[in-house]
């Protein structure tokens, strides 16, 4: 398995998750040291004045950086990371999600309330789970590190854009896939690929990569993680497929 920091950045991609994360390091998030894609722009040739520019460009951001939507209901301890997002998400900005912090089966999940299932998409509440179980065998939220944390926030705000892409059958369809391994597989790859194309596969690579090899799961936790959703080494392969990324051979 390569390390966090094998993949060489590269592609439009690759600099927009170097520009991410220079954002997130200003926000005080501290996702990466900068030290991380400095030798990268170095690499390419880029001069001083290039940095400088990125690193700007990033502050340019930054003045917002507390703003999140106002249908996004979500307790202050968790802007930092949501505002972070929210700029990429533009198209839920007015769909309404609501957190609950409470004892469930993996470290958070969003779907639609009961009663949303038989609204319009644009009249729906999501509500965002966050476990809360100290006793938990899985990944609790506060033990991710920043970086992974993004990807599985990013990971559960597609399910969002997913869920609110489709009318009352779409979202039956949805329930039913989740009443097979096979079903649940396909539909989270789905979603795994979604959070890829939106320029965030790096952030999640560091998710599940945290999780299977890094985190105190247990082994059952993280066989199930396997199973369902993409492994580190296969979001590194998508990410070397759109030629975002330089895999050793």
């Amino acid at each position: 398995m390569a390390s966090l920091a094998t993949p060489i950045y590269r592609g439009v991609i690759g600099v927009r998750f170097i520009f991410l994360s220079l954002k997130a390091w200003l926000l005080n998030m501290h996702v990466l040291s900068i030290i991380r894609f400095i030798p990268y722009l170095i690499s390419k040739n880029l001069n001083i004045y290039c940095i400088l520019l990125l690193i700007l460009c990033s502050f340019g951001h930054v003045s917002n950086a507390q703003k999140i939507p106002e249908t996004w209901e979500f307790p202050g301890k968790y802007h930092s990371l949501i505002s972070f997002l929210a700029d990429s998400l533009t198209d839920i900005h007015d769909v309404n999600i609501k957190v609950k912090e409470k004892s469930i089966g993996t470290t958070m999940a969003i779907r639609p309330s009961f009663f949303s299932l038989f609204k319009k998409p644009e009249n729906r509440t999501y509500i965002l789970c966050i476990n809360s179980d100290e006793a938990f065998d899985g990944v609790l939220l506060e033990e991710v590190p920043p970086e992974a944390r993004v990807g599985l926030m990013a990971h559960e705000l597609m399910h969002v854009r997913d869920y609110n892409s489709r009318r009352f059958p779409g979202l039956i369809k949805r329930g039913w896939q989740y009443l097979s391994g096979r079903g649940k597989h396909r539909f989270e790859h789905e979603i795994d690929q979604m959070v890829i194309d939106e320029g965030f596969g790096f952030f999640l690579y560091y998710w599940n990569a945290y999780v299977i090899d890094k985190s105190n799961a247990s082994n059952d936790y993280r066989e199930f993680k396997k199973r369902i959703y993409m492994r580190p080494w296969s979001i590194l392969t998508e990410l070397n497929k759109m030629g975002e990324i330089e895999l050793p051979e």
